[in-house]
């Protein structure tokens, strides 16, 4: 009995450690037929909502957003801030599409 009461107990602290979990990582099937251009590691963001769409500003730049491919709902909160990591995708511009936004597949995020 006291062997079953410890399994339990360890059971629940590995469940209530793991649901605590703030990274997730994502698909990174996206853009399949596009070149990398740069890699992001651990780099500090902001996640920020424009025109119904969500978008990711790195730390210290202006004017370049990253537009990834997936972003899991949880973090889909305008001005959040999250360290992020993934492949900045080579992305072609077409007339009235906005320059500087690059295509992103994210393969971890956490806040």
């Amino acid at each position: 009995m006291r062997h079953i009461l410890t399994l339990v107990a360890f059971l629940l602290v590995t469940t209530t450690i793991s649901s605590c979990k703030k990274d997730n990582s994502t698909n990174t099937n996206c853009f399949p037929n596009t070149s990398t251009v740069r890699q992001i590691t651990n780099a500090q963001a902001t996640v920020k909502a424009s025109g119904g769409k969500f978008y990711i500003v790195e730390q210290g730049t202006i004017d370049t957003k990253l537009n990834p491919c997936t972003l899991a709902q949880e973090f889909q909160v305008d001005n959040l801030q999250v360290t992020i990591s993934g492949d900045v995708k080579l992305t072609s511009y077409a007339v009235g599409e906005p320059c500087c936004t690059d295509n992103f597949v994210i393969t971890k995020i956490s806040r």
